[in-house]
């Protein structure tokens, strides 16, 4: 890759789209919204992880440079990609917010939902849809600079998100075993330079979706989920700071107040910035755990392991106690199990047909000719140091507990694992 010149990149990329188009879809009545609706309503809808049709027409027809009450500014973006033939291949959406009282130099791009038919997976779109926003965002933050409703760090310098922190942020369901899709979108976002907020400091819930009548019979179950991000030019980055940890919540949640009863939401908010203003009193930042890319890095999911984390950060929700109370109760007290499971889906991994990219003859250099910094094997190349840039070994704070025992001051998380178990077979 770093023989080619940088337009070269371009033009491969775009050769590799050329047949396919994006559309911004800004008018609710358009015939594109029915139909990229409804299959995001098929997909996202029977898990109540999908607003109502109503809810989406509504934010297409709001003023995005008119703020909420809280001064949140919001850009609600509907993308959809079509084929040669003029048919739907994929759909996107999410929402564009900055709040200048939360963090001046903040903006968040929630990546609400993202569905691909099964003729356009494996090809690059599903990565043009996952990054086309960032574009949406570049524009909304120059109107809205341009208006003089919000002053940007460096206006003349778009390469550089005009001095702002541009961070990308989507849902995701907390690791399972016998849910393909759970892992199989931790591997979409781990190749995409996404990370995950560590539940124990950061327990998320996204709100209720459903129809308020099916609330009012049911009781409110927002969906314990965990939040990905990927904060551009930051990736390296392990930590993320406590303030903008907090900011990002609050978008998230103005976001869903355009929409959800505010009772519904306050203690899913409150949940989480008491989490954080507790960790505040000793750190502040919290941990951004890395995501699997691949075969080999399937370890990085057992953090995310949906029982033991439901089981720890979400006490007393009825979505958790059907969930530990169920047929995974059994197969967790194998302590083997976990292993099991990772082998089992490291192979069903190495047995799907491989794509060919460009090698790279030297390993300690970027496909342009950059030097990287040392690296350590494989297996540690995830690990958290004291400070900010990965990689480095990760040690564990004195004061907090792994798997209810005091962590051993000293030691990276990955020594005490291969101490207390064997480790995952290379595959």
């Amino acid at each position: 890759m770093k023989d080619l010149f940088h337009q070269d990149v371009v033009e491969m990329i775009e050769r590799e789209t050329r047949k396919y188009e994006l559309w911004s879809v800004d008018n609710p009545d358009a015939p594109e919204f029915d139909e990229g609706y409804q299959l995001l309503w098929d997909t996202f809808g029977p898990t109540a992880e999908m607003e109502r049709k109503d809810v989406l027409r509504k934010f297409l027809r709001d003023d995005p440079f008119e703020p909420e009450p809280s001064g949140t500014y919001m850009r609600y973006f509907f993308l959809v990609a079509r084929g040669e033939d003029g048919k739907i291949r994929g759909v996107r959406d999410g929402t564009v917010l900055v709040n200048p009282a939360y963090a001046p130099d903040l903006c968040v791009v929630y990546l609400a939902h993202i569905y691909m038919k099964p003729e356009a997976r494996g090809t690059v779109l599903s990565y043009w849809l996952r990054i086309s926003p960032v574009e949406i965002a570049m524009q909304f933050l120059l109107d809205l600079h341009t208006m003089g409703k919000i002053a940007l760090p460096a206006p003349n310098a778009p390469g550089k998100y005009f001095g702002m922190r541009m961070n990308l942020t989507a849902e995701s369901e907390y690791f399972s075993p016998e849910e393909p899709v759970s892992w199989q979108r931790m591997l979409f976002y781990g190749r995409g330079g996404f990370d995950a907020i560590n539940p124990r400091h950061f327990p998320y819930r996204q709100p209720d979706f459903r129809e308020p009548e099916q609330i009012r019979e049911t009781g409110n179950r927002p969906l314990p989920l965990v939040l990905l991000v990927r904060r551009m030019g930051r990736e390296r980055q392990a930590q993320l700071p406590i303030d903008e940890a907090r900011a990002l919540m609050r978008l998230l949640y103005d976001d869903f107040a355009d929409h959800c009863a505010p009772e519904l939401l306050e203690n899913s908010l409150q949940l989480v910035l008491d989490r954080l203003e507790e960790r505040a009193r000793r750190k502040k930042y919290v941990e951004l755990l890395p995501l699997p890319s691949g075969p080999g890095t399937l370890h990085r999911l057992k953090p995310l392991f949906r029982y033991s984390v439901f089981n720890r950060y979400y006490p007393n929700d009825p979505i958790v106690v059907s969930y530990l109370n169920g047929p995974m109760r059994e197969q967790a007290k194998n302590p083997r199990f976990l292993d099991e499971q990772l082998t089992r889906i490291g192979q069903e991994l190495e047995g799907r047909p491989r794509g060919f990219v460009y090698g790279s003859r030297d390993k300690d250099f970027t496909w342009e000719g950059t030097p990287l910094p040392p690296t350590l094997p494989e297996r540690d190349q995830d690990a958290y140091g004291p400070d900010t840039d990965r990689p480095a070994a990760m040690m564990i704070e004195e004061e907090e507990t792994v798997d209810g025992e005091a962590a051993e001051p000293g030691r990276s998380e990955q020594e005490r694992e291969a101490l207390a178990a064997p480790r995952l077979p290379e595959v």
